[in-house]
């Protein structure tokens, strides 16, 4: 049960093959940084100084944000009774921070089994976000009378990866088996439509190619292309 008015404490889970690792941040983060974005191609007429944008894909979404782990106060939370404001001759009870923080380092190894590293989630309050992480820098503050690290910071970031079930069932960017035909409208190119069909805006000259095309301009609101099968 929660008690009403307790702090709710940030989270990190690592997806392993077998089993999930909930590990919890000592200290919540101020602040998190969560950031969008698309890719667009500029589509430029021939002759002309009017260009236009043409959109390619969706990207994916970032998190960025920084962890902060504690040994005293995890001591304190669990209580053993160490007291926060820390003397030189009571450090040697804290155990290293890195029992925490080298599980999350273990998420940018490649997992045996998955032949890739773990996916991972961050949860805290209506946040709960999966994904890969990209970038980890860990700096180490504070030390006990052996030198082991007993206070850090993670500087996290990670890129989200959508769940199986949420995927579309047949891969869009898979090469079609057969010739499709496909009516141009306005703002289409065949940049965009290679990218739609093969998941590759290079394959555009596929499509020219089967068309009778010398350029990707050369097409028309209306027209009918063949889009063949490769």
């Amino acid at each position: 049960m929660r008690i009403i008015g307790a702090l709710e404490k940030a989270q990190i889970i690592i997806h392993g093959e077998y089993a999930d690792e909930t590990i919890k941040c000592s200290i919540n983060p101020s602040q998190y940084v969560l950031k969008n974005s698309v890719s667009y191609k500029e589509d430029t007429d021939v002759g002309s100084d009017v260009s236009r944008l043409v959109f390619l894909s969706g990207g994916k979404s970032e998190l960025s944000l920084t962890l902060y782990f504690d040994s005293a106060n995890d001591s304190m939370e669990n209580g053993l009774g160490i007291a926060s404001n820390l003397t030189a001759g009571s450090t040697f009870m804290l155990p290293p921070v890195t029992d925490k923080t080298e599980k999350i380092k273990k998420a940018i190894k490649v997992e045996g089994g998955l032949h890739k590293p773990p996916l991972i989630s961050f949860q805290w309050g209506n946040l709960d976000f999966k994904g890969a992480i990209t970038s980890m820098t860990e700096t180490f503050t504070m030390f006990n009378t052996f030198g082991k690290p007993i206070r850090s910071k993670m500087d996290l970031t990670m890129k989200a990866v959508e769940e199986p079930s949420f995927t579309r069932m047949v891969n869009p960017f898979q090469s079609p088996d057969r010739t499709k035909c496909r009516t141009i409208v306005e703002g289409t190119s065949l940049w965009s439509i290679a990218y739609e069909e093969y998941g590759d805006c290079e394959m555009w000259r596929v499509i020219a190619k089967a068309n009778g095309l010398m350029s990707p301009l050369d097409i028309k609101a209306g027209q009918v292309i063949k889009v063949p099968a490769i």
